[in-house]
């Protein structure tokens, strides 16, 4: 068994999907695949800055990695990728919580 009770199979197609739809989403908003330019530094650095569009780019690339992560059969670091990835996509502004939620229930 896998996520969500299913077999890791299903799991897999499930999680590619998700990763699919947060991929094509972001690039129709205009954000391209690209790591965080400095991994010590803090989005936006202090309470006035903004840093959406690099966390945003950086979601979209993550993406790519997690179904790689998917099709290496590592799945424990997919899924906490994917987690990450959907708490930028909520901070981010492109889906509410319960939109989230849904995704992880087979709605997207």
């Amino acid at each position: 068994m896998g996520m969500y009770g299913l077999t890791d199979e299903i799991a897999r197609e499930e999680a590619e999907r998700m990763l699919d739809s947060y991929s094509k989403t972001l690039s129709d908003l205009g954000y391209k695949p690209e790591p965080y330019p400095d991994l010590e530094g803090k989005v936006g650095g202090n309470i006035f800055a903004a840093g959406k569009f690099e966390a945003l780019n950086h979601a979209y690339w993550m993406c790519g990695e997690t179904k790689n992560f998917l099709r290496q059969g590592r799945e424990a670091k997919a899924l906490r990728w994917l987690g990450f990835i959907q708490g930028l996509l909520f901070l981010g502004g492109v889906f509410s919580i319960a939109e989230l939620k849904g995704h992880n229930r087979g709605r997207i």
